[in-house]
């Protein structure tokens, strides 16, 4: 089965942009923020009070982006129930949120601890691929 595509846009490392998208029942969403400093992909969970943003991923630091001068190729995916988003960026996985699992995952999820306190943090791993993209 194919992911769904959430949004896809072309980005320029280091300009402002922010881009967001939710599930089809719209009780959950992720955000894409690049503030020009840095990236960051946060989860919603659109049930929570407030503005419902219940984790965060460290992405980048625009300094320490090597071509930052090149355009990038965004995609925000889900899985076919939307109980996880990822963020790829040039068709590699940056983080993905399971929302089932209250977990973020990326290769080296910094900050160490996530918004929520149910949330947790861990390391991206190769089984997360089976997420998006299964047999059919």
């Amino acid at each position: 089965m194919k992911p769904f595509l959430g949004a896809e846009i072309t980005l320029q490392v280091g300009q402002e942009i922010m881009v967001e998208s939710h599930s089809e029942d719209e009780t959950k969403g992720v955000v894409f923020e690049d503030d020009g400093e840095t990236g960051y992909f946060y989860a919603r969970d659109f049930k929570k009070p407030d503005s419902g943003f219940v984790d965060a991923l460290h992405i980048y630091n625009v300094q320490g982006v090597v071509d930052r001068d090149r355009p990038a190729a965004l995609k925000i995916l889900w899985t076919r129930d939307y109980s996880a988003a990822a963020l790829l960026i040039n068709l590699r996985p940056q983080a993905v949120f399971h929302f089932g699992k209250k977990c973020g995952y990326a290769p080296d999820p910094f900050p160490s601890s996530a918004a929520d306190p149910d949330w947790t943090h861990s390391k991206m791993v190769d089984e997360i691929r089976g997420w998006f993209f299964q047999e059919t």
